[in-house]
């Protein structure tokens, strides 16, 4: 048997999905002429297939329940002829043989028992892959932690990837440096030189100076900084210190958190909870904070890296993911044929 005929053997076949997942694919997909809550995916074989990667990536093998419980789709092959997806779920098939057992040497020469359990099996590893991948969108579905937005399955790859300089920390909150006399002449030094490419200045973190509340286009501006810096070059993010140099300090921030007997703390607890919120946890690795002392006065330095290993997006439920970069002293969200060549210039 050839490659060609390999291919057909498997495109003959008709996975199966676990009927608990249909609340979840319902959500999710395209069913006939109705469309989905999301708008990520189309018919129910595109999630799936997302579904398979991503439990795929997590290394989330979950076996079917019995048959009476399972419900089949149509055969692969149907899925939407000539789907560059169904390509792409063979490509990752054919490349993870070991696993699945078969060998492409001895594929031509076996018998067509031998070949049938190898097609059973590629299936079964298929159905494995693609519940594992459902249960974990339907857990952080039901626990509201998904965002509907284009880039909502980029999210999860991206959440479930680790990178080589996140394999070297596995913090889970922000990490605190000491503001020693170093740090503190060197974000004097910063501050006289003023705002840049790489830093920049926000008088508060949440605080609207001009209602004296909360107010969260405060901290989406403290955040979409952050996620500039991350897919550009780096740089500081230094809070407590308006545009024209002035240092302010995070007074105005503390007094926001009302009767609390450590109001730094609670300020990095809230700063810590928007990172993840908005960025994700990927994100934590990439920021080193301090809080150095200038003219009796705390402000907050935020040391941001460049994610080397690809962008980041800033979540938002109000205008689904954004994408932004750092030009001159500011930030600037690029539109979404803007990404592609962005992307392709600083990530290959």
């Amino acid at each position: 048997m050839d490659s060609q005929e390999f291919r057909d053997a498997i495109l003959l076949k008709r996975p199966r999905y676990a009927k608990s997942r249909i609340p979840v694919l319902d959500t999710f997909a395209n069913k006939g002429n109705k469309k989905s809550e999301y708008n990520q995916f189309g018919p129910y074989y595109e999630l799936y297939i997302y579904a398979f990667t991503l439990g795929l990536k997590r290394k989330s093998f979950l076996p079917l329940p019995p048959r009476n419980m399972t419900a089949d789709f149509i055969e692969i092959g149907k899925w939407k002829r000539d789907s560059k997806l169904v390509d792409f779920l063979m490509m990752i098939i054919f490349s993870h043989s070991e696993e699945i057992g078969f060998s492409w040497n001895e594929l031509e020469n076996m018998e067509d028992k031998q070949l049938n359990e190898v097609v059973s099996n590629i299936i079964s590893f298929i159905e494995g892959y693609a519940n594992g991948g459902l249960e974990y969108i339907q857990k952080e579905w039901e626990e509201d932690k998904l965002l509907n937005s284009h880039y909502l399955f980029v999210d999860l790859m991206a959440s479930n990837s680790t990178f080589p300089e996140e394999i070297e920390s596995n913090d889970d909150t922000l990490r605190i440096e000491d503001a020693d006399e170093d740090i503190i002449e060197a974000t004097k030094r910063i501050i006289k030189r003023g705002e840049s490419t790489s830093t920049e200045f926000k008088s508060t973190l949440r605080v609207n100076l001009h209602t004296g509340k909360p107010d969260p286009k405060m901290e989406h501006g403290c955040l979409k900084t952050i996620a500039g810096f991350m897919n550009t070059n780096g740089g500081t993010l230094l809070i407590g210190v308006s545009n024209d140099k002035e240092i302010l300090g995070l007074d105005t921030d503390f007094e926001s958190f009302g009767d609390k007997s450590d109001l730094l703390d609670e300020f990095q607890k809230h700063l810590d909870n928007q990172i993840e919120k908005y960025l994700g946890n990927s994100a934590y690795s990439l920021l080193e904070l301090s809080f150095p002392e200038i003219e009796n006065k705390t402000i907050c330095s935020i040391k941001v890296k460049f994610k080397k290993n690809g962008p980041i997006y800033l979540k938002s439920k109000a205008n689904g993911d954004e994408f932004f970069i750092r030009r001159s002293a500011s930030t600037k969200a690029l539109k979404t044929s803007e990404i592609i060549g962005y992307k392709e210039n600083y990530w290959g």
